[in-house]
């Protein structure tokens, strides 16, 4: 985005506030790998966008602290440099801090069952604002939050809200029917695609029925093999998975992983089939960017960079908001060999348009098959 774009979406963001659109998620258990409490002041800026999308006020916003006072604390499911989600999401809040001349303070390889052992450890050293990456952590944040009036709590992905508790979702299930349409438009003929994912939380399903009912709606026929390994870090497991998906028929696996996709990348390249990765853009990995067909960008760190920006001007107001394609600096497609076929490129145009108006609505399961 140029610098005018985004100086006029930061302005119409601390002008408007929140709009609201609660997403669904559920909590699962996972197995904590590694803990880690670490903070920095130079921590490495995330290319993102600023979003005019913030919730409308539930209650009293608390009051805002003086930027050199800002501390973001940030709870991360897996490490900060997995090349997936939690890096995203660290990335956005590091922006936030160098911009603002703030501190990060975070915990990594956070399992569920220890998530409100976390949050309350990073809430106590007295933070402005302390969010959780993940709509599993909803439950534990929502415990803590009620506990440190004077602190902001946000979870990404999450759906409860309260006085000092904002959720903030993102495009899951629309980039990934963008995702599916990439997939069959661009091969046609395929006979199956597949999906294999860590836990089973709202944004994952939403990824999953966005992928196949994006596919369908160019190949009506497409079939799909869908698996949940139960842990988004074990990498034997998401390796077993998707070589299962392969020999099933499988072409193109579009990924859910944390650490966990290390593995993924092993069984595609064992298979020789392609992934689609769904948070990050791994095109032009040295290492494993032949393995992928292309990536969606439903970028956290777009939403952590926001929500750290508007913490350290004063701006957050606790409520939901919803992170979507009208950023399309933000959220969309990629095709890791360039530009799409121009029957792929209407197909998706047109299909982003539908979204954004709400004419296509994705859902926690795959649409019945026609």
């Amino acid at each position: 985005m140029n610098t005018r774009r985004f100086s006029a979406f930061l302005s119409a963001t601390l002008a408007i506030g929140f709009v609201l659109a609660p997403v669904a998620s559920s909590a699962t258990k996972k197995k904590v790998t590694k803990k880690k409490v670490a903070a920095t002041t130079t921590a490495p800026a995330a290319t993102s966008a600023p979003t005019t999308a913030a919730p409308v006020a539930t209650a009293a916003p608390v009051a805002p602290a003086a930027p050199k006072d800002v501390v973001i604390a940030i709870v991360l499911p897996s490490s900060k440099d997995d090349k997936a989600f939690s890096q995203s999401g660290y990335e956005g809040a590091a922006a936030a801090v160098k911009k603002s001349g703030g501190k990060l303070i975070f915990q990594e390889n956070v399992a569920v069952a220890s998530a409100q052992e976390a949050i309350r450890n990073l809430a106590a050293q007295k933070p402005t604002a302390v969010i959780s990456l993940g709509g599993q952590f909803a439950d534990a944040i929502a415990a803590v939050a009620p506990s440190f009036p004077d602190v902001q709590f946000i979870g990404v992905n999450g759906a409860k809200t309260g006085a000092n508790l904002s959720s903030w979702s993102l495009a899951e299930g629309e980039v990934a029917y963008l995702a599916g349409i990439l997939v069959a438009g661009e091969n046609p003929g395929v006979k199956k695609i597949g999906r294999v994912a860590g836990i089973t939380i709202a944004p994952l399903k939403l990824g999953t029925a966005g992928f196949i009912d994006g596919a369908r709606s160019v190949d009506p026929k497409i079939e799909f093999v869908n698996t949940f390994t139960g842990n988004m870090d074990d990498v034997a497991k998401a390796k077993e998975a998707t070589l299962a998906a392969a020999n099933s028929g499988a072409k193109f696996i579009y990924t859910g992983m944390n650490n966990g996709l290390v593995g993924q990348e092993q069984g595609a390249d064992e298979a020789g089939i392609q992934l689609i990765n769904n948070t990050t853009n791994k095109c032009k990995d040295p290492k494993s960017g032949v393995i992928y067909f292309g990536a969606v960008n439903s970028s956290t760190s777009f939403a952590t960079e926001q929500i750290g920006t508007l913490i350290a001007s004063g701006s957050f107001k606790p409520g939901s908001a919803r992170s979507n394609l009208e950023f399309p600096d933000a959220f969309g497609v990629i095709l890791c060999t360039g530009k799409p076929k121009d029957g792929t490129a209407k197909l998706l145009a047109d299909a982003e348009k539908k979204l954004i108006a709400g004419e296509i609505k994705i859902g926690l399961e795959p649409a019945p098959q026609k």
